[in-house]
């Protein structure tokens, strides 16, 4: 599939960059970012949760979810800092 993290990159961007496929107007920057989210829980997780597939399309959509949810409002990476109310 795709050889390098760049190949990688390039390959979300003609589906998600401007002028992709599905055109969601995503930069190298938020793909890249994405895409190193993706690896860690991969990392992290056992395998049977997330696998690496060599940059195969799921690989693709898993990091276009991640993005989705970084970039379309619903996902904060600073929430924990946020103060909470605690009900008792």
């Amino acid at each position: 599939m795709n050889s390098s993290f760049n190949d990688f990159i390039e390959y979300v961007l003609s589906f998600y960059g401007k002028g992709g496929l599905y055109d969601q107007g995503r930069s190298r920057e938020q793909i890249a970012y994405a895409t190193c989210i993706y690896l860690d829980a991969i990392a992290h997780y056992d395998s049977k949760v997330f696998t690496w597939g060599d940059g195969d399309s799921l690989d693709r959509e898993r990091v276009r979810d991640i993005m989705n949810n970084i970039y379309d409002g619903s996902y904060n990476p600073f929430d924990y800092l946020e103060e909470k109310e605690v009900y008792a």
